[in-house]
């Protein structure tokens, strides 16, 4: 486990009450996760210690396994933009590009937020493809909440859309007008 992820174990394990008053104080950022990451330590470890203080090995999989699920959600969503870009053989290769990635798969195996950001920014860009506009928002919040960087697929997703204005509508979206949504 690398400080990041200590720091994550260590905060999620306060009471609620500690939690929020930590928020209030410095890495509000992560809020959302910490918060998420309590509920999951409630179900996944106990609360237990392992040697040291740290997790023990059923902490240590608790912690991680929320980055693996969101790094395969995330992958599913490449391939599903893939899928409404660019047909059925772009989203296999898409998918699977994705997932054997380098950076994502060190974020899939990271008890951080940046996988969870990830897959709702995915998720989002087909929501937005599909014009799904109060489930888009949705998907922004969270991944914005999770990560203030989300942020900046606001910009990426407005630069698509204005590109590609009209050309959703009862067929899919195709390339062209579509790769700054990318």
């Amino acid at each position: 486990m690398w400080r990041d992820e200590s720091v994550t174990w260590q905060v999620a394990h306060r009471p609620l009450g500690g939690i929020w008053e930590l928020l209030g104080q410095v890495d509000a950022v992560h809020g959302l996760y910490y918060l998420l990451m309590h509920a999951v330590f409630l179900v996944g470890d106990g609360g237990a210690a392992g040697a040291g203080g740290g997790p023990g090995a059923g902490g240590l999989w608790a912690l991680r396994l929320p980055s693996v699920a969101a790094t395969a959600l995330a992958a599913a969503g490449v391939a599903a933009v893939g899928h409404r870009l660019a047909g059925e053989r772009a989203a296999l290769w898409s998918g699977a590009a994705y997932a054997v990635l380098p950076p994502v798969q060190m974020y899939a195996q990271e008890g951080r937020s940046y996988a969870l950001v990830a897959a709702a920014v995915v998720w989002a860009t087909y929501l937005m493809l599909r014009e799904r506009w109060i489930a888009y928002a949705a998907a922004m919040l969270v991944a914005c909440w999770l990560h203030e960087f989300a942020v900046l697929a606001l910009l990426a997703h407005g630069v698509g859309a204005r590109r590609c204005r009209g050309s959703w509508s009862g067929s899919p979206c195709r390339w062209p007008c579509c790769r700054p949504a990318c």
